[in-house]
């Protein structure tokens, strides 16, 4: 489970185990840091067996002394017995043929295959299949689950300590454990229990438990798990203590209330659930009342995913978060959104799948984070797509969409749209060139309110048709560079695009938004999402992309480049004054992609305006990445905006492993035009086989008051400043929490390379 650092300074103390990780479902252990598993028990030499009369027990010894008279069985010098999983090494051992018990004095080792213990001596009551063990000190199985009893007892698929210890460090001296009056351990559901326990780190008491149960592996069971503790400027004193109910197999469910000082009690609960088709969770928090607030006294968040897969062509999938507030995940965080997201994304959708047919049913909503104009709801939407067989390079598509929009504002402002669009498209493939000729006619129809503010009116239709030719060449050679051989591309494409111009400003923005004109966005047959503007088109866009692949067809070079050459300019706006073409050509937009070695990368996009003679918007990264725990990237983004302001960054992130047990992370996004920073981190952790601490530092705007200001950008805006400290217990294996979470969390978060836009 990933945890946001505190939005203030901070100190935060954080206990957990195996337990909490099984509960959360976290992602495998990374295995950089290997613990060796202490052995308890050293096996010895086998001496020869000596014949004896002793029943089922087979016994290995230097010497034996049988009294007849008494049916006892006496045992000198590197004793060996054997009861079929059971075995028992010691110096000196009597059994009693005809009771079956068994008596050993001085130094003993025993394991019954799952239970391996070293102690001062043993003893075997056969008639009640129970052996006793004294000073004793344990290992559970491989799993390294261990400690000290001063009394062992045990019993078949039981094991119970008396004045015990429990720990899973792998170590004589572990960074934690329990000490407990009483610990009984179940070996068939491999799990514990512990009655008056101290919770111990570095061998001293910090919390006290009069009953707890904890895993010995990973198998589930309903129970307390270990409680996490924090401390901080804003929240105050916090404790939370999660209790998980293990329902079946396939279902389990989690209640966890966190206390806050200074806000008071919030209940959080999460419920899961799979089967052979389908999984999904439910995970529900709530304050009712809190102290810090004046006017937001009761704060809530909700998440709510599933999917089903009904059978080879339908499938269902809903997935959306909420909260109260939009200050809600700046004060309290969230798994299951980030501090910095803007809006909040709802959808519920069922996908039909065929040879020629897709159809999509889709309800969505969106819920912008600050004063902003409410967008429209969209309940629901049903778009279709057939696609006839392909016959002598003909095929013939028809897409249909009827949608319904709301505004989450005002119920009475509701629009529906109906879209008509056939299409038939000519497509011939060849080794050497490909090329798509496509003819449609497409039809709209609103059943929309009149709105003279806006300036929409009654019931609206738009029709058009639209032509689209798109060719491409293929060419390849090998090129011998630098003593090494590769296989050069060489991707020449040109595409022209027609459509007719339509007015359509009595048509309300309900979906539609202007897309990205990078490389592959000026080929689109369209330059808005959605269908409430189609734009009017007279234009030929030429472009060419060329790569080099190494002799294990990887690519290790990509450039690419294209223009838009406009015959007529385009007079369709979204909103004022934005969307139309007055140029006789667009941006020259660029992308280039190295891989410079297996762990170097650079990426890079710009787009050029011809006319201004200026660059309108670029991002450069380069990337050193051998894995989660080794990168560091450098980035410079610059944009120009509608208003004509230039925002330029430079950025820095890193994750950087010293060694098995130290690793760093640190980012650093510095604006050039205001001279500041505007978002800083750094983090260190130490990670160790039990435990791991972390400790980390930050400086960023403050969200809430740059909303405030009306811009992330402000010449004056609020900085939060803050650190935090961590101190995780966990069983065997190294942190499987990355310390590049830290940065996902962040103003700007991680970006992968070749994804600079996600």
């Amino acid at each position: 489970m990933r945890k946001n650092l505190a939005n203030n300074t901070a100190l935060v103390l954080l206990i957990s185990a195996a337990a909490s990780a099984m509960a959360n479902a976290q992602q495998p252990a990374d295995k950089t840091l290997t613990c060796a598993i202490p052995e308890v028990l050293i096996k010895q030499t086998a001496q020869p067996f000596i014949a004896l009369p002793v029943g089922a027990i087979g016994v290995r010894a230097d010497r034996a002394d049988i009294a007849s008279d008494t049916q006892v069985a006496s045992f000198f010098g590197n004793v060996e017995m054997q009861l079929g999983e059971q075995q028992l090494w010691t110096e000196q051992a009597q059994i009693n043929q005809q009771s079956g018990n068994i008596n050993a004095n001085g130094a003993t080792q025993f394991s019954d295959g799952s239970v391996r213990v070293v102690s001062e001596n043993f003893r075997l009551n056969s008639a009640e299949n129970r052996a006793y063990l004294s000073g004793a000190r344990y290992q559970i199985g491989n799993t390294g689950a261990q400690g000290k009893a001063d009394l062992l007892a045990l019993e078949p698929q039981k094991v119970t300590l008396s004045g015990s210890t429990f720990s899973t460090c792998p170590s004589n001296e572990p960074a934690w454990q329990l000490s407990a009056k009483t610990i009984q351990l179940s070996e068939d559901e491999a799990w514990g229990e512990a009655w008056h326990a101290r919770f111990e780190l570095f061998g001293v008491p910090v919390l006290y438990l009069p009953y707890i149960n904890f895993p010995i592996d990973d198998q589930p069971k309903s129970g307390l798990l270990f409680p996490t503790i924090r401390s901080s400027q804003q929240n105050g004193f916090e404790v939370e203590l999660p209790y998980y109910f293990s329902i079946s197999p396939h279902m389990d469910a989690t209640l966890t209330p966190r206390y806050m000082a200074e806000r008071g009690l919030m209940m959080q609960g999460e419920y899961r659930y799979r089967s052979s088709n389908g999984s999904g969770a439910f995970n529900l928090a709530y304050l009712g009342n809190d102290k810090a607030s004046t006017s937001d006294n009761s704060r809530f968040s909700w998440r709510l995913e599933h999917e089903q897969v009904w059978n080879e062509q339908w499938r269902t999938y809903v997935n959306g978060v909420g909260i109260s507030d939009d200050n809600y995940l700046s004060d309290f965080g969230s798994d299951f959104a980030g501090r910095a997201d803007a809006q909040l994304y709802r959808h519920a959708q069922a996908d039909y799948r065929s040879n020629n047919w897709r159809l999509t049913i889709r309800a969505e909503d969106f819920e912008l984070l600050g004063n902003y104009r409410s967008p429209y709801r969209t309940l629901p939407q049903i778009s279709s797509l057939y696609t006839s067989p392909r016959t002598a390079n003909f095929e013939y598509q028809f897409a249909s969409e009827i949608s319904h929009f709301q505004n989450q504002d005002d119920s009475s402002d509701a629009t529906t749209r109906v879209h008509l669009e056939p299409q038939v498209r000519y497509i011939m493939e060849q080794p050497g060139y490909d090329w798509l000729a496509e003819l449609g006619y497409s039809y709209t129809y609103y059943q929309q309110a009149e709105h003279q503010a806006t300036g929409r009116s009654a019931n609206p239709t738009r029709a058009m048709p639209h032509f689209r030719w798109r060719g491409r060449l293929n060419f390849e050679r090998p090129l011998g560079l630098a003593g090494q051989q590769y296989r050069q591309t060489l991707e020449p494409q040109v595409q022209y695009l027609w459509t007719p111009y339509r007015d359509q400003t009595g048509i309300g923005i309900y979906d539609a938004t202007l897309m990205q004109d990078d490389y592959r966005g000026l080929f689109r047959a369209r330059r808005f999402s959605g269908l409430d503007r189609i734009a009017d088109a007279n234009q030929v866009t030429v472009g060419a992309s060329s790569s080099l692949y190494d002799q294990s067809s990887r690519e290790v070079f990509r450039f690419s480049a294209a223009q838009i050459y406009y015959f007529a300019e385009s007079r369709t706006e979204l909103f004022e004054n934005t969307g139309t073409v007055t140029a006789s050509r667009s941006d020259l937009a660029f992308e280039s992609r190295i891989r410079l070695s297996d762990s170097w990368y650079f990426n890079s996009a710009l787009q050029y305006d011809m006319e201004l003679k200026r660059t309108q918007k670029s991002q450069t990264a380069v990337e050193y990445r051998e894995n989660q725990s080794n990168l560091v990237q450098f980035t410079h983004r610059n944009v120009t905006t509608l208003l004509g302001d230039t925002i330029e960054q430079l950025g820095v992130q890193a994750v950087y492993e010293l060694s098995p047990k130290w690793q760093l992370a640190s980012n650093w996004y510095y604006d050039l035009g205001q001279k500041r920073t505007n978002d800083a981190l750094f983090a260190v952790q130490y990670n160790d086989c039990c435990w791991a601490f972390r400790i980390g530092a930050y400086r960023r705007i403050n969200r809430s008051a740059a909303d405030t200001l009306g811009s992330a950008f402000a010449a004056t805006p609020e900085f939060d400043n803050g650190i935090s400290f961590q101190f995780i217990i966990k069983g065997l294996g190294s942190d499987n929490r990355s310390l590049i979470d830290l940065l996902e969390q962040s103003l700007f978060s991680y970006r992968q390379p070749f994804h600079l836009s996600n």
